[in-house]
This record gives structure tokens, sequence and C-alpha cells, in this order.
């Protein structure tokens, strides 16, 4: 049987599975999975893409192989914690249960580190573009995506160290990249305001205009090919000697399976921990500014480098979106940060209106090392993890989806997964006796 996009749908006997998220690499593994010939259901508490993958900036960054994480950050690291509305800001609260999380991030800006983390990186993310056009087909994927590239930009005269390693890595891996002076900047983006000393374009990268409306329609054609949505909370995995694995929602129900996704973002750990392996996630909590009658200002997405946050032109308005705030998932939102967004941008554009702005808040799910974990669980073979992509969760979720399914069919991967294998943290499983 041949799908609208082409792909063939196995109608083998249906191993029934279990997808808990509906972000963006929830719908993509789902999506892959029934095409794999899975009876795929997910399972979120929230309509599908109202989690993380609702107020993202859209970038899609196939050249973004640069980690967050890098050398010379620990000089700027302490400037960064004392200013509340900074790129980076640990509330005081939550300063010791995030303090293990920190000291691995760290660590993690070690350059034998950070070029792991690149290698790990390209593959995932370089082919997004293709692999969210095999998922979607031609024509939804052209309405929703943008391929015209994407422009940073420096306030500051000088790079510091840690820019330099990400250019130099960009270099390394192949990265299209070209420099542009004062001057040139404004053929770029003519609107922005003549305060940035140099800037960079991406001509490979873009964006989706929508990211609500890309995990719609990932799940519209989930549906379309046979798949299941329902909403409700797992609150429980309990994986079973023969192979199969049993999911307990909120409400009381049980569901059996022969597999299960965890792709639930900064909430997997919740999971991951009751299968005795603790991974290092944590959640970079980003806000953004939503501006509904400034879209035209830009042409492309802008990264202002200086200050680590980017303006995306998209269908419904103009987003301003970055930050990270470390305080949890349960802390209620400083829209303080969504402010001091906004008041960046208006010095980054002189003619934005800014009114009728709407504030928003989100939970990146995040490794120090900047790469996702992907692959089977060390404690629960029927349990496949697929979470941690911070900043990359759009840009990588395609290509995850793809992992997800080959893995749980029993496949040699397309591309090598052990970057991302669960266990490649030291300590991180619990053996059992």
């Amino acid at each position: 049987m041949e799908t609208e996009q082409g792909a063939e749908l196995n109608t083998t006997q249906p191993r029934k599975i279990i997808i808990v998220g509906a972000g963006a690499v929830g719908a993509a593994a789902a999506l892959n999975l029934r095409r794999k010939g899975f009876e795929a259901t997910i399972i979120d508490p929230d309509p599908p893409g109202h989690g993380c993958s609702f107020g993202n900036a859209g970038a899609i960054s196939p050249g973004s192989v640069v980690p967050i994480a890098l050398p010379g950050m620990i000089m700027q690291t302490p400037r960064w914690l004392i200013d509340p509305l900074g790129p980076l800001f640990v509330r005081w609260r939550y300063t010791l249960k995030a303090a293990p999380w920190l000291m691995r991030w760290l660590s993690a800006s070690r350059m034998t580190q950070v070029s792991r983390s690149a290698e790990g990186l390209k593959p995932l993310i370089g082919p997004t573009f293709n692999e969210y056009e095999k998922l979607l087909g031609p024509t939804a994927f052209h309405s929703l995506f943008r391929q015209q590239g994407q422009l940073y930009v420096w306030e500051s005269e000088h790079p510091s160290r840690s820019e330099l390693v990400g250019h130099e890595l960009r270099a390394k891996h192949g990265i299209e990249f070209h420099w542009l002076q004062r001057e040139e900047i404004s053929q770029y983006e003519p609107a922005l305001a003549p305060i940035f000393a140099r800037g960079m374009f991406l001509p490979n990268n873009g964006q989706t205009v929508q990211p609500l409306k890309l995990v719609e329609t990932i799940i519209d054609q989930f549906r379309a090919e046979g798949g299941a949505v329902e909403q409700g909370r797992v609150v429980g995995i309990h994986p079973h000697d023969d192979g199969t694995v049993s999911i307990t929602l909120d409400d009381g129900r049980s569901v059996e399976a022969t597999g299960v996704v965890i792709a639930a973002g900064a909430r997997s750990s919740d999971f991951t921990k009751s299968l005795g392996v603790n991974i290092p996630l944590e959640t970079e909590r980003g806000y953004h500014v939503m501006l509904p009658n400034d879209a035209s200002l830009i042409r492309r997405p802008v990264v202002h480098a200086d200050r680590a946050f980017i303006v995306s032109p998209m269908t419904d308005g103009l987003r301003v979106a970055g930050t990270v705030e470390i305080a949890g998932v349960d802390a209620p939102p400083d829209f303080g940060r969504a402010t001091s967004l906004l008041h960046h941008a208006k010095s980054m554009f002189p003619e934005l209106r800014g009114d009728q702005s709407s504030d928003w808040m989100g939970l990146r799910p995040s490794i120090p090392d900047s790469v996702p974990v992907i692959g089977r669980c060390p404690t629960a073979r029927s349990v496949i993890f697929a979470f941690g992509h911070g900043h990359l969760g759009i840009t990588g979720a395609a290509m995850t989806g793809r992992l997800v399914a080959e893995i749980a069919n029993d496949e040699e991967p397309s591309i090598d997964i052990a970057a991302y294998r669960p266990d490649r943290f030291f300590g991180s499983v619990r053996r059992s006796a």
C-alpha cells in the first residue's frame, strides 16, 4: 500500500506501540512507526504540538553543529547568572537542585566533548529538510518551510573564545557560511538598526513559518494512515519479563503494548528514573513575545548573537524568542524575561511596532552536551528513548522519528546512533542485583 508521500506501508501483523508525547519528536516518531506497520498510539495530556513545539522560534538549522557549552563560556557564566534578565539565569531556590546538571554542562565545554557533540549533531540535523519533505510530502512541506537562510549579527567588534570555537566547528564540518561587514548587513535585512559591527549568513538554514501547524500536519497524516491520538497523562511505564509493557494513566486506565517510545520532552526523566536510568535532563525554560503586526519587517530569522535571542517572521506575526532560565518544570513563568526580549528587539529594529504582543514560556528538554538521547532503554528493551533535543527540537525531530522507527523495527539505523545512546553517561544506569 502506497501513502500519498510514496512511503510503503507495511501490512504485516501490527505490533502495538505507545508514543508518550505529542510534540514534534513524538509526532515524527509516530508517523514513521505507523509506516513500518506498527499499531501506533500517541498519548499526551495536551493537544498535539501545544508543549515546547508550540512556541519555539521555528528555526530549522541543519548547520547548527555547535553545542551550547563551549570553551571559554565558564568565564562568561558568572556575569550571566547575576543578571536576572540576561541570556542565562538560575532561580536561586532551584540552584542546589540544578547544580549537578550545571556542573555537567560546564564539563561538556571541554574541547574533546565539544568535538564529539558536533560530530553527533551533524548527521542528525544535516538532512532535516529532506527528511521533513519525505515525512510530509512536497505540498505540505513547501507550505510550511522557507529556505532563505539565517542571519547572525553581533554588536561586539571582536569574537569571544567561545564564538571562535563555533566558527571552527562549522568550517570543520563543511557548514556553508559567509562573513558580512558592517555595511553589508543591511543588504540582507534593511530594517536592522545600524548598530551591528559584523554579521554571518548561513544560506542553508531556514525556518518553519508555523511550528504548531507543522506538528498538527504530521499528526493529521498519522491519523489518516491509521494512527491514533489519545489525550491523557501517563504516570507509569511497567516493562514485563515477556518483553511487553504496561502503561498506566492518571485516570486509572492501563494499556498493554509491545513497546513504548518516551518522547515527553522535559518530563521524560519522570519515566527514565522509574526505569532505573538516570539521564542528566534539565529544562532550559525559554520565552517568546509574539507581535502580530510586525511579520513583514524581516525576510528570514535573525539571531542577535551577543544577547542570544532570535527574531523570526511567521505566518501570524513576528516572534522574538530566546533566553535560558533554569528553574525546573513546575515553577511559574517570569514574563519579565519576555518583556526584556521585546526591549532588546526594539533596539534591534527601530521600526518595530511591538503592539498587541502576547507572551509564552516553554520547557526545552536539554542534555549537558547538547546531544539528544535516542535508543533503547538499557534496563528495558521494549522502551525507546527519544528526548533531550534542547534548542534543536524542531530541527532534529524528523531524523529522530526515522531512527526511532528503525530501532523499533530492529533495522540497521540510517546513521550511526552511538553518539545518542542512553548509557553514555557515567553511572547513568542503576544496575539490578
